[in-house]
C-alpha cells in the first residue's frame, strides 16, 4: 500500500458524476469509481474502476479490502443510486461522512416526513402505504389535488399529481409502487404555490446556502417535470425565508457535513413547505454548473476533499444570478441539432445537447427526459434571463413526427 496516495471511492460513474471525479483528481486524489454500467462515462477519468452491481455490497467491500489501497473516503456526488453503497463503505472503513442510518433519512421521504412532523418543520398532510388498495381507499380523506409518489425515488420517477376523482388514480398508485424500492408510497396534500430548489454545503457544523432557484415546469406533466431553474427575482426576505426552512430541515435530520439538494414550495399564502431533501448535489448541471456559477464555489472539489477528511477552507458565496434551462424531449425522431456552437459564443452562456441526431424520443415524463441545456450567468436575474432567451433563439432541435 502506498500510504502517500489518498484514494476516494466514487459510487456511480455516469455523466453527472464525471465532473466530481475530474475535480477529485485535480485536487490530487486517486479515484476508484464503481458502476454497474461497463460503459459509464466517468470510468475514463478514474484511476481504478470496479464494474459491479451496486446492491452487491458484500462483494464490493471484499474487493475494496483486497485491493490494499489507502481508501480515505467514499462519496456519491450527485447520484441518488450511489448513496447507500457509499454509506456502507464509510461504515466498513470508518470514513468521514454520513453512515447508513443517516443515509436512510436522506433517501426515504417517509422517514423525512416523520422527523419533520415531530420537529415542527413545515410540510403537507401525508400518509405512507404498503398496500395499493389501502392507498386507494385513503384518497377520499385527502381531497384534491394531491401528490402520489414513491418514498425513495428521484428525478420525478413515479410521481403523479392527481387533480380530481376523474383521474386514473389506480394507475398513478401502480406507477408509484413500480419505482418504490422500499415497497412504500406516500400520499401528500398538494401544496399550492411555486416550487424552489435550494443547494447547500455543510461543513464544520455550519450549513451554507450556495444557491436558490425558482422552478418552471413542462406543460402537460402536471407540475412534475422541470424545464428551468432560475435565480429568483424576488425580495431578499422571501429568499431568506425559503433558505432558512431548508437549513432547519437538514438540521432536523442531523445532516451537518456534505452537499445537499432540497425542494420546497413557497405557498400562495406566503408560507414555506418542504417537499424533500437529499444528501447529495442536484443532478443535470445543478451540482457541476448552476451552483458554481452563482456561488463561485467549486462544490465538487469541496465535496471530494471533505469526503477524505481534508480541510475545505472558507465557504463563501459571490451571489451571482443564473438560469439553467432544459429542452424537454418531444415525441419523434430527432433529425437536426444546430445552434449550440453559436449560443456558446455569447458571453456568460454555455449550452450543449445531451443527445444525438437520429435518436427516437417520447413526451417528457420525468426529469431525465431532456435533450440539452442552456446555462446563463450574470449579475442580475433579469440579465441572466435575457442571455438564456437570446441563446434559446439560436438553437434548433428539429423533429420528425412518428405516426
Amino acid at each position: 500500500m502506498n500510504k502517500k496516495e489518498i484514494w476516494l471511492v466514487v459510487v456511480t460513474a455516469g455523466r453527472w458524476q464525471r465532473h466530481g471525479i475530474k475535480e477529485a483528481r485535480a485536487a490530487g486524489l486517486k479515484v476508484l469509481a464503481i458502476d454497474a454500467d461497463p460503459n459509464a462515462e466517468g470510468f475514463t477519468d478514474a484511476d481504478h474502476v470496479l464494474n459491479i452491481e451496486l446492491n452487491n455490497i458484500e462483494a464490493v467491500i471484499e474487493i475494496l479490502h483486497s485491493l490494499g489501497k489507502n481508501i480515505r473516503g467514499a462519496v456519491s456526488f450527485s447520484s441518488e443510486a450511489g448513496m447507500n453503497l457509499a454509506a456502507e463503505i464509510r461504515e466498513e472503513f470508518n470514513l468521514p461522512g454520513p453512515r447508513t442510518m443517516l443515509c436512510q433519512r436522506l433517501l426515504d421521504k417517509a422517514i423525512q416526513r416523520s422527523i419533520w412532523s415531530e420537529k415542527g418543520v413545515p410540510g403537507p398532510k401525508w400518509e405512507v402505504f404498503r398496500d395499493p388498495n389501502a392507498a386507494l381507499k385513503a384518497i377520499s380523506t385527502f381531497g384534491f389535488p394531491l401528490i402520489i409518489k414513491p418514498t425513495d425515488s428521484s428525478g420525478s420517477r413515479g410521481v403523479t399529481k392527481i387533480e380530481s376523482a376523474e383521474d386514473d388514480i389506480s394507475d398513478a398508485i401502480a406507477r408509484a409502487f413500480q419505482f418504490a424500492r422500499s415497497g412504500q408510497i406516500i400520499l401528500e396534500w398538494y401544496m399550492a404555490g411555486t416550487e424552489f430548489t435550494v443547494e447547500i454545503f455543510a461543513a464544520n457544523g455550519v450549513t451554507h446556502v450556495l444557491a436558490v432557484s425558482e422552478k418552471k415546469k413542462v406543460e402537460g406533466t402536471r407540475g412534475t417535470v422541470a424545464n428551468e431553474l432560475a435565480t429568483p427575482n424576488r425580495p431578499k426576505a422571501v429568499v431568506a425565508l425559503i433558505a432558512d426552512a431548508v437549513v432547519a430541515a437538514f438540521r432536523a435530520l442531523g445532516y451537518t457535513e456534505g452537499p445537499g439538494h432540497a425542494e420546497v414550495i413557497l405557498g400562495n399564502d406566503g408560507n414555506v413547505g418542504l417537499v424533500e431533501v437529499a444528501g447529495r448535489g442536484g443532478g443535470f448541471m445543478v451540482f457541476d454548473g448552476f451552483v458554481p456559477a452563482v456561488s463561485g464555489m467549486n462544490i465538487a472539489r469541496l465535496t471530494a476533499l471533505q469526503a477524505v477528511g481534508l480541510p475545505v477552507g472558507e465557504i463563501s458565496n459571490i451571489g451571482k444570478s443564473a438560469v439553467l434551462r432544459f429542452f424537454p424531449s418531444f415525441p419523434g425522431v430527432l433529425l437536426e441539432i444546430s445552434g449550440f456552437e453559436e449560443a456558446n459564443q455569447i458571453e456568460g452562456v454555455e449550452a450543449a445537447p445531451f443527445v444525438k441526431e437520429g435518436g427516437h424520443f417520447h413526451r417528457a415524463m420525468v426529469d431525465g427526459d431532456r435533450l440539452g441545456y442552456i446555462l446563463s450567468c450574470a449579475e442580475t436575474p433579469i440579465r441572466a434571463k435575457e442571455l438564456a432567451d437570446k441563446a434559446e433563439k439560436m438553437i434548433n432541435l428539429r423533429f420528425k413526427d412518428i405516426k
